[in-house]
């Protein structure tokens, strides 16, 4: 048999990709949640990447010197793990930054070009093609896809029978609080572009004058069970992060962990995964498997580069837009490059479709950032100023660190010192880091357009072109 070549792909055909290779995956994920909240385990489990390291974490005695212990094996911590768990995340200790090696995700060597421009936003600005042409022509986004967006919808709440009733009150009580749902839109958005491209491009060769973008048309079962999954994986990084960020509310309600409790919460994210693996294995397209996979890796990988990022990162743009892409851009980017593979457009338009799910996404994430300053929390259903308030510089305020030097100490220690946060907030509302974000949010979107220029025209690219019309001019 020769040699496989080291570009070619490990799984070769459809049939090779068996769901049981996706099940792993997420069960490896189920062990990781359970481990985060287990009162019999630390925290921040030790990895097992760094034999000459000691596998005992500070603070915590092996379960096989502890005669009380539950099971052998087992790591006992000398302290209530959620007590102090904001502590572990703002500060982690040196021993676990130690033990945790370099982060390189897959995928990441695509990651540069979303950054690459922004030390300079005007000239960059600048250097982007007249985009005139791409106007939205009174065609409204969420209309466009309503029947699709209900059918997905739909089919999330039927995850949840009576054989789950702790996890179908879970979830009812999570989507009752509603949501933007900019994923799933974007991915029926897409599917739809990139069809109504691919029949345009047809209708050219053989000479006819019409392009057809009803809805029955352009919307495959593929696309739609995609979108389905790109949600699924969404909702269940939103109930691992507020249990990471010790949050109280989300959409101007309890969050899932302050409401039924850290173990719950991370046993329905797991569900949540476990049911969007089998989902995506159904789709039997390598590519899309892979790529979809690749962005619940980022997901975790962002958590990591924040937990692990040393001093002279955070004061960084380019640390913030990269941790900005792997936690919120690259599901987007991965999912809407996803709708362009199942629909079997070719690479230039698969990479087009990439593009604008990652600029647009990283969009998305700035606006959010820019809101924390700007809404009030009966608006944005978050506390004013809460990203400080976890130790994090965002855009308006690495902006403001530019005005106000003596701001870098404060990013630099995150803010962990009693009234720093208020500071910060001051300094960044007298400065024009405001206003500087303002346009850097208009270079996403720019470049998002920009890539969607690339389909054909059609009421599809319109509706993109109003998507991105919207994620710029939302409050809350």
């Amino acid at each position: 048999m020769p040699a496989r070549h080291p570009s070619a792909p490990l799984i070769h055909s459809r049939r090779a990709t068996h769901p049981g290779l996706i099940l792993a995956y997420a069960a490896a994920l189920v062990c990781c949640g359970i481990a985060l909240v287990s009162p019999s385990h630390p925290t921040l489990s030790t990895p097992t990447w760094q034999p000459r390291v000691s596998r005992v974490p500070a603070g915590v005695v092996p379960a096989r010197h502890n005669l009380k212990a539950p099971r052998a094996g087992r790591w006992i911590a000398r302290q209530s793990t959620m007590d102090k768990f904001k502590d572990m995340v703002t500060r982690v200790p040196s021993s676990f930054t130690m033990m945790v090696p370099d982060i390189v995700l897959k995928g990441a060597d695509r990651v540069q070009g979303f950054y690459s421009e922004i030390n300079d936003v005007e000239g960059a600005l600048k250097k982007i093609p007249d985009l005139s042409h791409m106007k939205s022509n009174g065609v409204n986004a969420l209309q466009f896809i309503k029947k699709d967006l209900d059918f997905v919808g739909k089919r999330i709440s039927s995850l949840f029978d009576q054989d789950h009733p702790i996890l179908r009150a879970v979830t009812e009580y999570f989507f009752r609080a509603g949501g933007k749902r900019i994923r799933p839109v974007m991915v029926l958005i897409m599917a739809r572009a990139i069809l109504a491209h691919t029949e345009a491009e047809k209708a050219a060769l053989n000479k006819e004058s019409t392009v057809s973008t009803s809805f029955d048309t352009h919307t495959i079962p593929t696309q739609v069970q995609l979108a389905q999954i790109t949600e699924l994986i969404h909702t269940a990084s939103l109930f691992h992060d507020d249990i990471i960020d010790v949050s109280d509310t989300r959409r101007g309600q309890k969050t899932v962990n302050s409401a039924y409790g850290n173990r719950v919460a991370v046993l329905s994210g797991d569900f949540l995964l476990a049911r969007s693996a089998i989902l995506l294995a159904e789709l039997e397209d390598p590519r899309v498997i892979s790529g979809m996979a690749t962005s619940i890796e980022h997901l975790c990988g962002g958590e990591l580069l924040q937990i692990k990022s040393t001093k002279n990162d955070l004061a960084t743009f380019a640390y913030y837009i990269e941790k900005t892409f792997y936690k919120t851009g690259s599901l987007m980017a991965y999912a809407c490059q996803s709708a362009a593979q199942l629909a079997g457009a070719d690479d230039e338009i698969i990479e087009a479709a990439y593009q604008y799910g990652g600029y647009l996404g990283i969009a998305f994430q700035i606006v959010d950032d820019l809101l924390d300053f700007q809404q009030s929390e009966s608006t944005t259903g978050k506390p004013v100023g809460v990203d400080m308030q976890n130790g994090h510089a965002t855009a308006p305020v690495l902006y403001a660190m530019e005005e106000f030097p003596e701001l870098r100490e404060l990013i630099l220690r995150r803010f962990k010192n009693e009234g720093d946060a208020e500071k910060g907030l001051a300094m960044v509302q007298e400065s024009t880091g405001i206003e500087k974000t303002q346009r850097l949010v208009e270079y996403y979107q720019k470049k998002a357009l920009e890539a969607a220029s690339k389909f054909q025209n059609s009421d599809a690219r319109e509706a993109l072109v109003n998507l991105a019309e919207l994620v710029v001019a939302r409050k809350s």
